[in-house]
């Protein structure tokens, strides 16, 4: 982006969208705008640790620490427990020096912001070895979420407005792997395969 248009555009980003953060602009072409607020290089260091990490997507390890955890803690919710268990691994991960503290607190934010979102989903609140299945509501929520995650103001995407006749577009690089781990969630709480997208009416 040429200087007198990138200060033209922090300037829109700032009096009109309301962001005085810094912005770092990824593309900039006829087909629009892509902004972030990560620093170059984030987006492919971010996939290429979660690549290298892993036990945090074998299913058969996930589940082994999964049963772990609920049985050190009786009474524990379900998407806690399973929260519990990704964050043990990423202890682990750290301690073994695969990753450092930094990045694992990178991680562990989008494993707290998935737990978060699972516990809306599952919204009864079941408890690790209790007998109880996902309710219609819980499966008719989970697909809401996919649908919001691919919404163009998603939890992860966000449409800043036109600037001079283009689109303006903010995506987190971590959609991604939350995708993942959202998928991950509802098989290791649930005990089944995650709801197919509801799809258009």
């Amino acid at each position: 982006m040429a200087p007198e248009r990138a200060e033209r555009f922090a300037a829109w980003l700032r009096d009109v969208v309301g962001i005085d953060e810094p912005r770092r602009v990824v593309r900039d072409d006829p087909s629009g705008i892509l902004v972030s607020k990560f620093e170059e290089g984030f987006a492919a260091w971010l996939l290429a640790a979660v690549d290298d990490l892993r036990d945090l997507f074998d299913p058969t390890t996930v589940a082994t620490r999964y049963d772990r955890t609920g049985v050190e803690s009786p009474g524990i919710a379900r998407v806690d427990c399973w929260a519990a268990a990704v964050r043990s691994l990423l202890v682990e991960a750290t301690e073994a020096g695969r990753i450092t503290r930094d990045q694992r607190a990178e991680v562990e934010a989008g494993v707290d912001s998935v737990a978060a979102l699972m516990a809306s989903i599952l919204w009864t609140s079941p408890i690790f070895g209790d007998d109880s299945t996902p309710k219609g509501g819980e499966i008719a929520a989970y697909r809401e979420a996919l649908d919001a995650m691919n919404a163009e103001n998603s939890l992860f995407t966000r449409f800043y407005g036109e600037f001079e006749g283009v689109r303006v577009v903010n995506h987190c690089p971590g959609a991604r792997v939350a995708r993942r781990l959202l998928e991950q969630a509802w098989r290791i709480t649930t005990g089944s395969e995650p709801p197919a997208p509801a799809g258009p009416a």
